[in-house]
């Protein structure tokens, strides 16, 4: 079935952006490519050796809204081509990511959005888990999409599974600018094209280490017909949009914060297999604080890391728009899950937050706390 957004205009920073997006989300971060070069605060050159060509800052351009990407045969890095990209500086993860591109013309070439864990500097991040391909395209195929997630292990693929390898749009995705754009939450992901849903698959927290990613936006020599003979087709991006409905805040990321001693990483796995926290120190206490963009009630829950050892009669406060609200949670009997806590008002900003205490028994312990738009 076919499922048509709406489109909607949203506000931020930056200058307005019209894009589709699915209801309820805020535009978080963007870029309309409208200065006369990539802004460097919000990203990194791709400047890695891989397949045949060297990737380097010298193939970016930015110029009336769109960032092309220039292909050229010069000899860099052992290779007699030069690709390249940007990555963006800040990390996500679930969320609705959308994008305009237009990818080369030139033959042996491999364009693609997608979001990995990294700086630009490699594509074997050992620490990276996730990598979800809103588009991969070659250029010998140009009517021909290729999306899907792969999962990472200690720096090689493992394993990942393709929701269309071969998604035909009827028409050359060299011909012209086009929306791309991908839905990504705990249990699935939705992939878009110019608005509409096109294909949909599982990609579940407890079966895969969903951690931060980058936005990545690339093209690489990939085929032995590469070429760029009396063809200077750049791939194009344009109109880049990351948008959130729901904020999820893991130990020892941003928007997490510990107080008192004692605090240390714990071999318990967390929500997703995710870094989990601990201290028994008497005044230990943990923060999640999001930075809401839109507000209205937001249904707060907490990972529960379930063992004997745990904190027994943990206080759990929530620091919510016009009041707080403290529950007692017991994370030493039970299965580690999802504990609901209720819905709660909470004012755009970041003064609401969720603080987890130590009532003194056992360990105190900290994973995920997620707040979700009602």
């Amino acid at each position: 079935m076919k499922i048509s957004l709406p489109l909607i205009l949203l506000a931020c920073s930056s200058p307005l952006l019209a894009q589709s997006a699915p209801t309820n989300y805020s535009l978080l971060f963007s870029d309309d490519f409208s200065g006369p070069a990539l802004d460097s605060s919000k990203w990194n050159y791709r400047t890695d050796t891989k397949a045949l060509s060297a990737q380097i800052p010298g193939s970016i351009s930015v110029a009336s809204g769109v960032m092309d990407i220039n292909l050229a045969k010069q000899t860099f890095g052992g290779q007699a081509y030069t690709g390249g990209g940007i990555v963006s500086k800040d990390t996500f993860r679930y969320g609705y990511y959308q994008v305009q591109a237009q990818t080369t013309a030139n033959p042996g070439w491999h364009t693609s959005f997608w979001v990995f864990a990294g700086n630009g500097t490699t594509t074997y991040t050992p620490t990276a888990k996730t990598e979800i391909d809103d588009f991969e395209i070659n250029s010998d195929s140009p009517s021909s999409i290729s999306l899907g997630y792969i999962t990472w292990n200690n720096g090689s693929t493992d394993g990942g599974t393709r929701c269309n390898s071969n998604y035909q749009p009827g028409y050359s995705t060299a011909a012209g600018l086009h929306y791309y754009g991908f839905e990504w939450t705990e249990q699935s992901i939705t992939y878009y094209l110019d608005g509409t849903q096109i294909c949909t698959q599982s990609y579940p927290a407890s079966s895969h280490t969903h951690d931060l990613v980058n936005i990545w936006m690339t093209s690489i020599g990939y085929t032995s017909d590469i070429s760029v003979a009396n063809n200077p087709s750049p791939a194009q991006y344009a109109q880049l949009g990351y948008y959130v409905r729901d904020y999820y805040i893991n130990a020892l990321e941003p928007g997490y914060a510990e107080y008192g001693s004692g605090w240390t990483n714990s071999s318990l796995a967390g929500y997703s297999s995710l870094t989990t926290r601990y201290s028994n120190s008497t005044g230990a206490v943990a923060t999640w604080t999001p930075t809401i963009l839109a507000a209205g009630s937001y249904d707060v829950q907490i990972w529960k890391v379930a063992a004997s050892s745990s904190d027994s009669a943990a206080p759990v406060t929530i620091n919510y728009s016009g009041g707080s609200s403290t529950q007692t949670v017991n994370f030493a009997t039970g299965s580690s899950g999802w504990v609901d806590l209720g819905a709660f008002a909470f004012a755009a900003g970041s003064t609401g937050n969720v603080q987890l205490g130590f009532s003194g028994s056992g360990y105190a312990r900290t994973s995920m706390v997620k707040f979700l738009r009602q």
